[in-house]
């Protein structure tokens, strides 16, 4: 077969992008992957699990698990909004530090993927999500 799987080659360049991030976080303790949900996090201030599973994209229990990892290290606290049977995820004082410690290499990362991959192809980039994302709404949400 010589058509490319698009899938297949997405699912390829995220996983050499994510090492490459999480080689880069490692001084900090953190992945890529807890970063986004620390970052997700912070910009809420206190948010529902419900809402931050459909911000980042992923469901209940895959969120829940990694939301139990990030609690065990102290960097998150889970308590009851208004509302009791809704769970509210808020960073501690040690997620706002880890955070705040893992920006820059974060930035560093980010500098560095950019010049690897190049202006062309973070262009390529930004149009498949805009392209993706105006389908999801078209769709009514999700794909």
């Amino acid at each position: 077969m010589d058509d490319i799987c698009i899938c297949t080659a997405l699912r390829q360049a995220a996983a050499q992008s994510t090492a490459h991030y999480d080689a880069v976080l490692a001084p900090s303790g953190i992945k890529v992957t807890m970063f986004r949900l620390l970052r997700r996090i912070q910009a809420a201030k206190s948010i529902s699990i419900t809402e931050l599973a459909e911000i980042v994209g992923l469901d209940r229990s895959t969120l829940g698990r990694n939301l139990r990892v990030l609690e065990k290290q102290s960097l998150v606290e889970m308590g009851t909004g208004e509302d009791a049977r809704a769970r509210q995820v808020s960073l501690t004082r040690a997620g706002q530090e880890k955070l705040r410690e893992a920006v820059p290499l974060w930035r560093k990362a980010q500098q560095e993927f950019s010049q690897i991959i190049g202006a062309d192809t973070l262009a390529v980039l930004d149009r498949v999500i805009d392209q993706t994302g105006e389908e999801e709404q078209a769709m009514g949400g999700k794909a």
